[in-house]
């Protein structure tokens, strides 16, 4: 992922996303897909990028696909990926509150 440019990652993740849909062993799979490449990445700006898919699903399209929740839950929620410890959670003030 690293050698892959922004915009081919920004795809990547997108396809992945796609994948997040209701209850299966499939959405299951790609859920966590997302998680293992937030948290054994070495680099900020994918775990960035990959926040940035799940977010933008999240505030653009109503109803949430029940797997896109799922994840980003994981994601926020679970000690294990600290979510909150990365400078792009912090970048503006409304996020903090």
């Amino acid at each position: 992922l690293r050698n892959c440019s922004i915009t081919g990652r920004y795809l990547l993740f997108n396809a992945i996303a796609n994948q997040l849909r209701y209850p299966n062993a499939h959405t299951h799979y790609f859920s966590c897909v997302f998680l293992f490449l937030f948290l054994n990445s070495d680099h900020d700006a994918i775990q960035e990028q990959i926040t940035r898919i799940l977010f933008e699903r999240l505030v653009a399209l109503r109803p949430h696909p029940w797997g896109l929740l799922i994840t980003f839950i994981e994601l926020i929620k679970n000690p294990v990926y600290n979510f909150w410890k990365y400078e792009f959670t912090r970048c503006a003030p409304e996020i903090e509150r």
